[in-house]
């Protein structure tokens, strides 16, 4: 890491679990981040395509892309799609193949049509998660957070 991202990931504001008021995908995109990417590109990575639940992907509100603990992108899905079902819609550099055809990718409507981030995309951007209880060293880049019941 540089100095300047170190010092944005280890200073970021830690988020507490009180602090998710959303039902929120996290997606780890640390492989694939890369300092100073345009935010098409950014976007185009971490909408998909991924091996996800169609069923609870339906309840999602807010899409984490986070990197080494620190959330980078924060996006409203409006629509989940399998690949195979919407190929015209699919993320630039994904290419189909046999292992990919029924996985899912989303799309922000509000973010293509150019529209600012809301009020809760901008609450979660920039802060961290590294408090927060995840399997570090899982394989799997997907992790589902809820709000915490009062």
């Amino acid at each position: 890491l540089s100095v300047d991202e170190y010092e944005r990931i280890y200073g970021a504001v830690l988020l507490d679990e009180k602090d998710i008021r959303h039902k929120i995908l996290v997606i780890k995109v640390s492989k694939f981040y890369k300092k100073g990417m345009d935010e098409k590109t950014l976007y185009d990575t971490v909408r998909g395509v991924w091996r996800v639940s169609k069923e609870k992907v339906k309840k999602v509100e807010y899409v984490f892309g986070v990197y080494n603990s620190l959330i980078v992108a924060v996006y409203k899905p409006s629509a989940w799609f399998v690949c195979k079902e919407a190929k015209d819609r699919l993320p630039k550099q994904n290419n189909l193949t046999p292992k990919t055809v029924n996985r899912l990718f989303f799309v922000d409507e509000r973010y293509e049509q150019g529209f600012p981030p809301d009020e809760n995309q901008s609450f979660y951007i920039d802060k961290s998660i590294a408090g927060f209880k995840l399997n570090k060293l899982a394989q799997n880049p997907i992790t589902y957070l809820n709000p915490k019941k009062l």
